[in-house]
């Protein structure tokens, strides 16, 4: 089967996940096992030999405050990217080098008022304007970085992130689009597709539960967030003709949060990169609930899909003083305060200021979805 790219519009796309969502629910397989069944284990492998193709989707639907008017607008954005992960080393004592290249990428978004814009970098016909965000997107496709992986499938290191950094910048790419591609183009989010952090470590039953507390990809701008997840074997799913393990779970993150107790990295550095690149305190809780299916054979999650919901405040600070030699009030400084609580009431001293606070509420689906396994050819 060859892998085929998003060539289909994506207006309307809160609508289309939502009634999507409900249609597979509805048409879905049943559930079976029982409590009795044996305990299986589920450790995912990547294996040598074969080009894995992955399908990401990722909707964002958010409502927020219109600058200047302060107005409630919906903004809509849905990016797709097509993967490969290859397994390029093979260690004697299991740890693999596994590669990842971005195949294709497809960007649409939308206000209140229309589609604001479309892009699609298999699609060489559609015109599309000039602009720093289809810019950025074009300069990502070709990506490659390198997975080191445990013989536990932890990801140890990464290579390639510089240059993941470097087509992420250029130009002024601001709103809620923006903070979509941080989220879905950085290297906590592919990390999390290699690792499949939602598989238990142990053997489990069908009805068994097991919580983790782990760092993953969440929040409005995909930093690194930390997680609290409960996950629950649900029993056996046929997903595509293949009879999977359903894995349910849900939770909450909190951005900035320091590591989880007992959580699993490889180099200290590595957790202060976490804290210090994360969102600014303060920030509400979000939840997060989703399923995945584990193909015993491919000893592979095949389909992950979640929803994430955040409530993000941000405090606008306006201050004015007197322009020297004149009686002339004028604005010296405006910043925004992301996530961050009421300002305190200013001094009698203290030059007039206009505070405002806002929020933004976001919806965000994503589905992660193994399309074809091919031979590497020798």
């Amino acid at each position: 089967m060859r892998l085929k790219s998003m060539n289909v519009k994506f207006g309307l796309a809160l609508s289309l996940a939502l009634v999507a969502s409900a249609c597979q629910r509805s048409n879905e397989a049943p559930i079976t096992g029982k409590r009795g069944d044996p305990p299986v284990a589920m450790q995912a492998v990547w294996q040598p030999g074969k080009r894995y193709l992955y399908r990401v989707e990722s909707t964002t639907a958010s409502e927020v405050p219109r600058k200047n008017t302060g107005k409630i607008i919906r903004a809509d954005t849905t990016i797709g990217q097509d993967l490969a992960f290859t397994v390029t080393n093979v260690a004697p004592d299991g740890s693999r080098l596994l590669q990842m290249e971005v195949l294709a990428v497809q960007m649409e978004t939308g206000r209140d008022d229309g589609v604001t814009l479309s892009y699609d970098s298999a699609n060489k016909v559609m015109e599309v304007e000039d602009s720093a965000m289809i810019n950025r997107l074009k300069k990502l496709v070709g990506l490659k970085l390198k997975f080191h992986v445990s013989p536990e499938n932890k990801v140890t290191r990464v290579d390639g992130t510089k240059d993941l950094s470097d087509r992420m910048s250029g130009g002024t790419v601001r709103g809620v689009a923006a903070s979509a591609m941080s989220r879905c183009f950085n290297q906590q989010f592919y990390r999390d597709i290699v690792e499949m952090g939602m598989l238990p470590k142990d053997p489990v039953k069908v009805g068994d539960t097991w919580k983790v507390s782990r760092v993953g990809s969440g929040g409005l701008k995909g930093g690194s967030v930390a997680m609290e997840l409960t996950y629950t074997f649900r029993g056996w799913q046929r997903r595509e003709g293949t009879n999977c393990a359903r894995l349910d779970f849900a939770g909450t993150f909190k951005p900035n949060a320091p590591p989880p107790k007992g959580n699993q990295t490889n180099s200290p550095s590595f957790v202060r990169r976490i804290v210090d690149s994360a969102v600014p305190p303060n920030a509400e809780e979000g939840e997060i609930t989703g399923q995945s299916w584990f193909d015993r054979e491919l000893q592979l999650a095949v389909e992950t899909r979640y929803q994430q919901s955040i409530t993000t405040k941000s405090t606008t600070v306006r201050r004015a003083r007197t322009k020297v030699d004149t009686n002339q009030a004028v604005l010296v400084e405006s910043e925004s305060l992301t996530n961050a609580p009421a300002a305190p009431p200013p001094s009698t001293n203290a030059p007039a200021r206009t505070v405002t606070t806002s929020t933004t509420s976001s919806e965000q689906y994503t589905s992660i979805k193994l399309l074809d396994v091919e031979p590497l050819e020798k």
